[in-house]
């Protein structure tokens, strides 16, 4: 539903960019430009994103110190080199969403997303290499559990880092090229298909990866620092959330 004028105008002061998007779809000259709409709220929501940087940085600093006083936790800061979309398929009044934190409305990883891709790639690339780490395996279902045991490793949401939050978020967009066709018309593509550029948001900067490892800390801290090793290799060469295929998603130190 388009944005009435008085949330319009709150929008473009608004400090929480999940709010701005979920309420505030920018109307348009006889409503005749959707798209148009659609990029203009965008815009306000990534231009909220820095607003929300002085209360974001005190509640950052009091996540990652409590993190780092957990002599079981390992972490690390990674740094997207291009660009990573999590939540694109998330419902939205903009067809095309985005996972943000919910306090906040800041870009983050979350926890479970990070704890699939690492899973995937311990039972695709060192489940190969070695069985202890296939799902059968007793070193797999140590860090990842089995249907009678979670696990004994947290995957932290990895939140971006506060200096690197005004320029969080991005505009970008797909180009299908024979929407028709795709959408299951009755001809095939053409040359002749007009190209429909859709807007989304996607994210960059630094965030702060962690995990933590139940049990006695001397024992404890190996397997945490196994496991993020594991979760590094899996970002660095496979990325996580949409589009990877694309080279969206990877992070390196």
């Amino acid at each position: 539903m388009p944005c009435r004028s008085s949330l319009a105008s709150r929008a473009r002061d608004a400090e929480h960019a999940g709010l701005v998007l979920a309420y505030c779809l920018e109307e348009t000259p006889g409503g005749r430009d959707e798209d148009g709409g659609k990029r203009a709220t965008m815009k306000l929501a990534a231009e909220a994103v820095g607003r929300a940087t002085p209360i974001y940085e005190m509640a950052y600093r009091r996540w990652a110190g409590e993190l780092s006083a957990d002599a079981r936790t390992v972490a690390e800061s990674m740094a997207a080199p291009w660009r990573i979309v999590i939540g694109l398929g998330n419902e939205n009044i903009l067809e095309a969403g985005i996972t943000l934190h919910r306090t906040y409305g800041t870009p983050l990883i979350p926890g479970s997303a990070l704890k699939g891709l690492a899973a995937h790639y311990c039972a695709e690339v060192w489940g190969a290499a070695d069985a202890e780490y296939s799902p059968a395996g007793a070193k797999y279902r140590a860090l990842f559990g089995a249907a009678a045991d979670a696990g004994h490793i947290t995957f932290h949401d990895a939140l971006i880092a506060p200096d690197a939050l005004a320029s969080g978020l991005v505009l970008d967009a797909i180009t299908p090229h024979h929407g028709d066709y795709y959408g299951g018309g009755a001809y095939g593509p053409t040359d002749f298909d007009d190209p429909k550029p859709v807007p989304f948001l996607a994210v960059k900067g630094k965030f702060h990866v962690a995990v933590t490892c139940d049990g006695e800390p001397a024992e404890a801290v190996k397997w945490a620092k196994l496991t993020l090793q594991l979760l590094k290799q899996a970002l660095e060469e496979w990325g996580v959330g949409g589009k990877t295929n694309s080279g969206y998603g990877r992070l390196n130190d």
